[in-house]
């Protein structure tokens, strides 16, 4: 293990990858986060224009006694111009006063605000921020009535802990998965360059080869565990740490044989949302790292291992779409990479997909089971591929 985790820390690749994600982290959250509207989030220097130049226009139409209704629109220019200077300026209050509260609670957003993805053409970094914007009504009643004190950086997502749940309904999983794989893709392959014995207490073969993989994962989730850290102490720092209360959307599927069965958008605590995360992302990280290790008896190549993953990774994007349900005539729910994408599979978005109800004992039953055949194929395949023959 130690001798992994030594490997690991001075292999050029590993370090260069740690240090793009550490410099992206930090340029996300102190350049870029600042800078991105959030959902329905306001234009202040835009909003200020409008409103002055609404102010000029019911002023002048009063002055020159142009406040007549037309006999076709039944209004008049004057009305139109004084009512939305009203709530533009009522809008302007609450936003300069830092009244959050207030913010939420009056109806009135200006016309053609445009989401965060047309704004910055940055949609990659929000896919996460677009799926939320369905249950954006229901946060918004929970923050009216539940969170004290409540910010704008509440409302807009950008404390750490909602930035972490915005992270992992994007495309955070794969990220994370594609990164261990990255890592670990030559832990075992590197042993055929080695040109000197390995000095210890000889193992097993399956045994030792366990014992790097665990190492291996050990090292990944150590680094993804400083990373994480530092973005919630640097993004907390300027916007807020946030509350494992804060709301998090969800799709309620109610089982058809239920009376009054109706599926429902609602909300569940952030801390809720986590809670149910950790035991899919370590299923899942696990069985990724024997998966590598299986993948590198095969083919003993750490680059062709690594493609060979990744496809793995993503093969669900060869078949998935909105309507199937089925693979090999078998429902989707019964396979794993179903649930490769967790945070949609504990958020709802997979049971709304494929309109059923689908606990999260399935998935974590069905990763498991993964788990322990693919156990099975690294101890039988260790006995077909020693390791001489692996060496050799």
């Amino acid at each position: 293990m130690n001798e992994t985790f030594k490997y690991m820390w001075r292999n050029k690749k590993n370090r260069l990858i740690m240090l793009i994600a550490f410099g992206g982290m930090l340029l996300y959250s102190v350049f870029i986060l600042p800078n991105v509207q959030g959902i329905n989030e306001v234009d202040v220097q835009q909003l200020e224009r409008e409103l002055a130049s609404n102010q000029q226009t019911f002023e002048d139409r009063l002055e020159t006694g142009q406040t007549i209704s037309s006999l076709f629109t039944e209004t008049s220019a004057y009305e139109v111009a004084r009512n939305e200077y009203v709530n533009q300026r009522d809008l302007l209050s609450a936003i300069r006063t830092g009244d959050a509260r207030r913010y939420l609670q009056i109806p009135y957003r200006p016309s053609g605000e445009s989401g965060p993805e047309e704004d910055d053409g940055m949609s990659v970094l929000f896919l996460g921020r677009q799926r939320e914007s369905d249950y954006q009504a229901h946060k918004n009643a929970v923050y009216i009535n539940e969170v004290d004190p409540l910010s704008f950086h509440h409302i807009h997502e950008r404390t750490s802990l909602q930035q972490l749940h915005l992270f992992l309904i994007g495309w955070g999983p794969y990220a994370l998965i594609f990164l261990l794989l990255f890592m670990i893709s030559d832990v075992v392959t590197k042993d055929r360059k080695l040109t000197t014995q390995k000095i210890g207490v000889s193992k097993n073969w399956f045994v030792y080869l366990l014992t790097q993989s665990i190492a291996a994962l050990g090292f990944v989730v150590f680094f993804l565990a400083i990373l994480t850290v530092t973005f919630f102490l640097v993004n907390g720092l300027m916007h807020g740490f946030g509350s494992g209360a804060l709301p998090a959307g969800f799709f309620e599927t109610v089982p058809e044989n239920e009376p009054f069965h109706q599926s429902f958008q609602t909300t569940i605590p952030l801390s809720d949302f986590f809670i149910r995360s950790l035991p899919f992302a370590a299923l899942l990280l696990y069985g990724f790292t024997r998966l590598n290790t299986l993948f590198s008896l095969i083919l003993k190549q750490d680059v062709v291992v690594l493609i060979a993953s990744t496809f793995t990774l993503l093969f669900p994007f060869l078949y998935y779409g909105e309507e199937t349900i089925e693979l090999l005539g078998i429902h989707l729910s019964w396979f794993p990479q179903t649930y490769f994408h967790f945070g949609e599979a504990v958020t709802g978005l997979v049971e709304q997909t494929l309109n059923q109800t689908i606990p999260l004992s399935r998935g974590i039953l069905v990763l498991g089971v993964t788990i322990l055949v693919l156990e099975g194929l690294n101890f039988g395949l260790s006995k077909l591929i020693t390791r001489q023959k692996f060496l050799a």
